[in-house]
């Protein structure tokens, strides 16, 4: 038997379980296919296929309920179910899976796990699925009806920069969607620095929640003399290549931390870096952390004293983090099948380099920002037009860290996500 039959095979035993026992299993779930892979590539393609699933889960239920006239997708048996949302997943979001593969794998697991006549039921949707969603062109622009669908979604009043404690916020994923529910807002995008693992979670958490959840990250790039971070947008999280550079990011972050303390020390301010790796937990350790450490300690008053003191872009602390450069970041993003946005330029003060990394890839700027003035929001909707940019705001939220820029402190409305979205079909295409 195949290596990746095998693994959908783990896959569609762990998303019967997850549907039977709900998200709380999860870690469970791990462990299982980990120990019922023999070969680490069949448990990172399971993990992969039930982890995507989960991630797009709404969307799939939509595609599925679409096609089938007289079957509800509550009183479909459990086991077709999860065949069905794994085909349309490796269907609408796999583009290393040729359709045909992808609808006679799940047809062989609905003859092997259900009955007799699940194949047959299977193959019919699965066929109306790629027909109706795929245009009948998956194998050589498989994304471009699905996208084209997605992008006519209203998505409503839009926070699009948020951080979780996942990064250098202060709330947990499933504490940020709650937040957003009761505040009103329709769409918001997390967008942790260097890591995806909050916007997996938080998208776990918000299903069948009345909330989209667009999935986000800010990349940290250098250009010399400071940082220009990039974020992305729609992009895929399990993408390879994008999480092979989240590894060495991290390792960077570490390392970071360090140079950082060692340089604080010439100047009498003596920090722990393990104090700052304790005070980030499961996210990633950064300036804000070692900020908030130095400020605990009583070496300046506040957390912002602390920037413009010692590690600020031009404090006598700062270590550049030279992981990536804007370009790398942004072709990181693409490649995850993302659209790339200049995050907050009235704060990184480069316009000079918007021109080059337009020709880089860059199809996004972020005109709405808590600090931008009327002047700058002007500034940067005329550079919008002129590059033919898409505008995108958010409030950069991060908690407590952040006390004065609440989830939805600066919106936009869902007609310019709509736009952001339009862009990742400009790639495909």
């Amino acid at each position: 038997m195949r290596n990746r039959t095998i693994a959908r095979e783990l896959a569609i035993q762990a998303l019967y379980q997850i549907d039977l026992r709900g998200d709380e299993i999860i870690d469970e779930i791990d462990t299982f296919c980990k120990n019922s892979a023999e070969k680490q590539d069949i448990y990172t393609f399971a993990i992969s296929l039930v982890n995507g699933c989960r991630t797009h889960i709404k969307e799939i239920d939509e595609k599925i309920s679409a096609v089938t006239e007289h079957w509800e997708l509550h009183r479909m048996a459990i086991i077709d179910k999860n065949i069905l949302r794994l085909g349309v997943y490796e269907l609408l979001y796999r583009d290393d899976i040729p359709p045909k593969v992808s609808i006679n794998e799940a047809i062989d697991l609905a003859k092997k796990f259900s009955t007799k006549n699940s194949g047959t039921f299977v193959n019919g949707i699965l066929d109306k699925i790629y027909t109706q969603f795929g245009n009948g062109k998956l194998k050589d622009n498989k994304y471009t009806s699905i996208l084209q669908e997605e992008s006519e979604i209203d998505y409503g009043n839009s926070d699009l920069h948020i951080h979780t404690d996942y990064s250098d916020g202060t709330l947990t994923p499933e504490a940020v969607v709650d937040e957003a529910i009761r505040l009103g807002i329709s769409t918001i995008s997390i967008t942790d620095h260097d890591t995806v693992a909050g916007v997996m979670k938080a998208c776990r958490y918000g299903y069948g929640k009345n909330l989209h959840i667009i999935p986000g990250i800010e990349l940290s790039s250098y250009l010399a003399p400071s940082e220009i971070h990039i974020l992305g947008y729609f992009v895929d999280v399990y993408n390879a290549s994008l999480q092979k550079a989240l590894k060495q990011s991290y390792e960077d972050r570490l390392k970071r931390i360090y140079a950082m303390a060692d340089k604080l020390r010439s100047l009498n301010v003596n920090i722990d870096p393990q104090e700052v790796f304790t005070l980030a937990g499961r996210g990633s350790p950064g300036r804000m952390h070692m900020a908030e450490t130095i400020w605990k300690h009583g070496y300046c008053n506040t957390i912002i004293d602390a920037f413009t003191r010692y590690i600020g872009d031009k404090a006598p602390a700062y270590i550049p983090k030279k992981t990536l450069n804007p370009q790398q970041a942004i072709e990181l993003i693409i490649g995850a099948g993302g659209v790339a946005v200049l995050a907050h330029p009235g704060l990184t003060q480069r316009d000079h380099v918007i021109e080059d990394l337009v020709k880089y890839g860059l199809k996004g700027i972020e005109v709405y920002y808590p600090s931008h003035t009327p002047q700058a929001v002007k500034k940067y909707v005329e550079m919008a037009k002129k590059y033919k940019l898409a505008i995108t705001g958010g409030s950069d939220f991060h908690g407590e860290r952040k006390i004065d820029t609440p989830i939805a402190k600066v919106t936009v409305p869902g007609d310019f996500v709509s736009n952001l979205r339009q862009k990742c079909i400009c790639h495909k295409n």
